[in-house]
């Protein structure tokens, strides 16, 4: 017999489990009013806590789902309805949503109805999120807003999105600079010299980005399992972020789709992450990068200690992301087609990768020969 499908608005089982030493997670499949089973999760230091805050997070998606958009709905509390529709989202996304609805659409304009959005109003609200905070923090909130209209429309709240008919936001982009490919290869001997790199076990880790173009998040949750030495390559499937109330944790999955990609290495860092293998030996989590103690390597301290490095050898304001931008220089100036370049970078769309650093799958070897020959290994 079939097993019973569980009701529209309820929850199955919740699961218990200690992830790391005083840190638990509850977790359980809540089917959602489009018929969706998502998976909700919550982390406490204890048991008991962990259970507590899963059941009260369902007990609110519960009650959301219980509760009709109507015209009247104050766009603040239509935002915690689009929260709760997000639950599942991975948890820097669900961070970057909250912070959009509870720290800049819920004080600014919070208690406006959902009639009252009209595009004027709206239009003044995102322009002032521009002038105030920034064109990066304007456009995520229009796309936030966009998700929260959407929920009114379909619920027949409103006869269309309004926010469809406000201006595009643009800004001219800055970005990192790329390091000259002239210079590469003496930046990266002053690297392998700085004694307080060697001790906070970033000498590889600046090899290996500055070799491949890596994220720096996808550079820190490299798994030995991911690293096949005999073929020269290794595959990129997850990342590392921050996250509210769990700390620094390693995701399955990379920033984009089109960044899990197998990429061949450079000859010489196929040497370097070799020796490694042997020298640093097993950690808890597999990671080919991970602290001195073992654990999860934080991209943001670590880009702290970059740029503290940055100063104190007189290297340049060359960020992590600069060496993205140098590798597609140089496999640009190898003669790799826009689509070996954003396939090697884990780019979806070539155009990106011309417009923005040019100054899936690469199995072949060009890309890897190119980079060796500015690495100055």
């Amino acid at each position: 017999m079939a097993r019973p499908r569980t009701p529209l608005s309820s929850h199955g089982t919740i699961h218990l489990s200690e992830v790391t030493p005083g840190k638990w997670r509850a977790r359980a499949r809540h089917r959602f009013d489009d018929g969706k089973l998502r998976q909700v999760e919550r982390f406490a230091p204890t048991k008991a806590k962990a259970q507590a805050n899963l059941r009260q997070a369902l007990a609110d998606i519960q009650a959301s789902s219980a509760v009709e958009v109507r015209r009247e709905t104050r766009l603040r509390d239509l935002g915690e309805r689009f929260l709760l529709a997000k639950a599942d989202r991975a948890p820097r996304t669900l961070e970057t949503y909250e912070r959009c609805v509870r720290k800049i659409i819920a004080p600014r304009i919070g208690d406006l109805s959902v009639s009252e959005a009209t595009p004027d109003r709206l239009q003044r609200f995102l322009d002032s999120v521009t002038a105030d905070i920034g064109p990066g923090s304007a456009k995520t909130v229009r796309a936030v807003l966009s998700g929260m209209m959407g929920l009114a429309t379909r619920a027949d709240a409103v006869r269309h999105n309004p926010v469809r008919e406000l201006e595009t936001v643009r800004a001219r982009a800055t970005g990192a600079s790329p390091v000259p490919l002239e210079a590469l290869a003496g930046l990266l001997e002053s690297v392998r010299a700085d004694e307080r790199l060697q001790q906070l076990d970033m000498v590889d880790l600046i090899d290996f980005v500055a070799g491949t173009g890596a994220r720096i998040s996808e550079a820190c949750g490299l798994a030995w399992s991911d690293v096949d030495l005999s073929a020269g390559a290794v595959t990129i499937r997850a990342n590392v972020v921050r996250a509210t109330g769990r700390g620094v944790i390693r995701q399955e999955h990379t920033k984009t789709e089109a960044g899990t990609r197998r990429i061949q290495l450079p000859g010489a860092l196929v040497g370097i992450l070799g020796d490694r293998r042997f020298r640093i030996g097993p950690n808890p989590h597999d990671l080919v990068f991970p602290t001195v103690l073992g654990n999860i390597r934080d991209p943001r301290n670590t880009a702290r200690d970059w740029a503290a490095a940055r100063v104190r050898l007189n290297l340049g304001d060359y960020s992590f992301h600069s060496f993205r931008k140098t590798v597609a220089t140089a496999l640009d100036q190898a003669g790799l087609t826009p689509r070996d370049i954003a396939e090697y970078l884990g780019h979806s769309d070539p155009s990106l990768t011309m417009g923005t650093y040019m100054s899936k799958t690469v199995g072949g070897t060009r890309a890897s020969e190119a980079l060796d020959l500015v690495l100055g290994f």
